[in-house]
């Protein structure tokens, strides 16, 4: 097998691993189905540019997760489009079949659809279960202001959630 056969193996591999991280960024940054179509392929573009690049310095996931969330922040920049959501339903890596689960997640997205690109960013991070200091390292900031942050966006979404 040539370099360029392994390293297109292990990358399909890693986006077959991580498909739902991606799919989950890229569908909280998008408007609609084409939108999210359109992220997702950007991150995908993104993701093979700089799969040599990944020195391993950090885990798979949290690379492809920052890669992602760069690619969708800066489509999200550049284009400041503020289209209706998509129903959660129509994205079938993230609903699930379970009912109330999809209902949940459905009012959760659109508190979350709210927030500044930002904020969507270090939500999403801290519902992933990623530690203070990953998310500080992956907004480039210090772990005293993710936590700042993480606190005033939970009183954000109660906020929210209480309109």
């Amino acid at each position: 097998m040539s370099d360029r056969d392994t390293k297109t193996e292990s990358f399909l591999q890693a986006i077959d691993r991580y498909s739902g991280i991606i799919a989950k960024v890229c569908y909280y940054y998008a408007n609609s189905r084409e939108e999210y179509d359109d992220l997702r392929q950007e991150a995908m573009v993104c993701l093979w540019q700089g799969w040599e690049k990944f020195r391993g310095d950090a885990a798979l996931s949290t690379w492809i997760y920052r890669v992602c969330l760069n690619a969708c922040v800066s489509s999200f920049r550049s284009n400041r489009k503020n289209a209706s959501n998509i129903p959660l339903e129509t994205v079938s890596d993230l609903a699930g079949d379970d009912a109330d689960r999809a209902a949940m997640l459905t009012e959760m997205h659109a508190l979350i659809s709210r927030l500044s690109p930002r904020e969507k960013a270090v939500i999403l991070l801290w519902l992933d279960n990623y530690p203070y200091d990953t998310i500080a390292e992956m907004m480039g900031v210090p772990r005293n202001t993710v936590a700042s942050w993480i606190k005033r966006i939970k009183e954000k979404l109660v906020a929210l959630s209480n309109q």
